[in-house]
């Protein structure tokens, strides 16, 4: 019985490096963890043209469409809180209202929304894009 209880920690030492094979860096993702700007991320997905730029670092980002919702994710990590409050003015500057921690506009096209969120330097948001039928 001992042996099979010193067995069971050394086996799982071992898958651990055998899953190491050298792709730390390799994302698995589809693309996610790739650093990338914005202006080609509005190339890519066009619904991001009725948000303001976002000036700072996309390292981690997301493009979803659920329900006819276009959905895109960014997760900007050492971010300044000061990044997080220079964007939610562009977005008041944009004619987007403020509805505490989340800001809505409404174009001929889109129901537009972005959640903001910042906790611990990393700064949160998700732009949504729902049309307008």
């Amino acid at each position: 019985m001992k042996k099979i209880l010193w067995l069971c920690p050394l086996l799982l030492l071992m898958l651990v490096f055998i899953g190491c094979d050298g792709k730390e860096n390799e994302d698995t993702l589809g693309g996610q963890l790739t650093e990338t700007t914005w202006a080609s991320e509005v190339e890519k997905y066009p619904f991001l043209s009725n948000f303001p730029a976002y000036d700072g670092e996309l390292e981690v980002h997301r493009y979803s469409e659920t329900f006819n919702m276009l959905q895109y994710i960014i997760m900007d990590h050492k971010c300044e809180e000061s990044i997080k409050t220079n964007y939610c003015n562009k977005l008041i500057s944009a004619e987007f209202v403020d509805k505490d921690g989340y800001y809505e506009k409404e174009t001929s096209k889109y129901e537009l929304t972005v959640i903001v969120s910042y906790s611990g330097n990393t700064l949160g948001l998700i732009f949504s894009a729902t049309p307008i039928e």
